[in-house]
């Protein structure tokens, strides 16, 4: 496990590298503050988690600085079986597991000494957004919950996905299947990019704008910008992910909700599928003018606007 320096200041926030535990498995998380912290003080905060296979250094780690500069103290990290954390298989995605390590993270900053526990957020981006939607369902120590390109059913990414041929649906669950047995009998469970494919070279611009900047984001960017960051999975995470649908537990959360979403972001639709499922408690929207799904993760302006409307929000709502 990785341990870089324990704290890092610099002229905008304060990041400290944090352990927790969760089913067993130590944690890794970057607990950022904001520069002028009293660490004799309280202060609200909040927890982030990001896409599928996220590490903590790419979106969550973009609006956690973006939030900690405006005041809050925010919690990215990697979740279990990722990154610098613990756990096995590696490189599983499994909402349930990644919904009780969020469950987790909230304890840790419950806990801790900074933290007002009486004033916790949520963000979710993309994937975490239902995993924290799940969450909440039952968790009543989290005020306000906002997202960021809020994918809210990975359901219909795959299994109801019309894009994806019923062949090939039937050809991944059988490996799904396979590779689990082969885990269960051998404990060894090898990741591929079955549900994230290799992009080795550049789409053509006829590819469409979705492809061209997943290419952009998740390859080219990852060697300079996240080495650690891989797009595989253990093929059996095929198997979780289709049974997730955010959208069922939205008429569970009553606690105040933003979605922040790009104009041009194919989850706008799932943004405003999610505020319409919200049956109690305030909800809104904010897009981003011109944004898509991938540019409002971290392009410079689109951060700024979106951090700007989720301090207002949580400033509203964590009082």
């Amino acid at each position: 496990m990785e341990n870089r320096e324990e704290t890092l200041k610099t002229e905008k926030f304060i990041r400290k590298n944090v352990t927790f535990k969760s089913v067993g498995s130590t944690i890794v998380g970057h607990l950022y503050f904001p520069v002028d912290t009293d660490f004799n003080m309280k202060y609200p905060a909040i927890v982030t988690g990001g896409p599928m296979a996220t590490i903590k250094e790419q979106s969550p780690g973009v609006f956690a600085k973006a939030l900690a500069e405006r005041g809050f103290i925010v919690l990215a990290f990697d979740y279990r079986t990722f990154g610098e954390s613990e756990g096995e298989p590696r490189q599983y995605e499994d909402p349930a597991s990644k919904t009780e390590d969020i469950q987790n993270a909230i304890s840790f900053l419950v806990a801790h000494k900074n933290v007002d526990s009486d004033r916790i957020g949520a963000l979710g981006i993309c994937n975490s957004s239902s995993y924290i939607a799940d969450a909440l369902q039952s968790n009543r120590r989290v005020k306000a919950f906002g997202t960021v390109s809020g994918h809210f059913s990975l359901r219909e990414a795959t299994v109801t996905n019309p894009l994806v041929p019923e062949e090939m649906r039937k050809a991944m669950y059988a490996k799904s299947e396979e590779a689990r047995q082969q885990y269960f009998e051998t404990g060894i469970a090898v990741p591929d990019d079955m549900l994230m494919p290799d992009m080795n070279e550049a789409p053509p611009v006829e590819a469409g704008v979705f492809i061209c900047e997943q290419y952009d984001y998740y390859f080219r960017r990852r060697k300079a910008e996240w080495p650690t960051y891989t797009n595989h999975l253990v093929p059996f995470s095929f198997g979780q992910i289709a049974r997730s649908h955010g959208l069922d537990y939205a008429g569970q959360i009553a606690i105040p909700y933003l979605g922040v979403v790009g104009e041009k972001a194919f989850t706008r639709e799932f943004t405003e599928r999610f505020i319409k499922a919200k049956t109690h408690g305030p909800a809104e929207i904010k897009i981003i003018k011109n944004g898509t799904h991938f540019s409002t993760y971290d392009k410079p302006e689109y951060v700024a606007e979106g951090a700007d409307a989720l301090s207002a929000f949580f400033n509203k709502h964590l009082v």
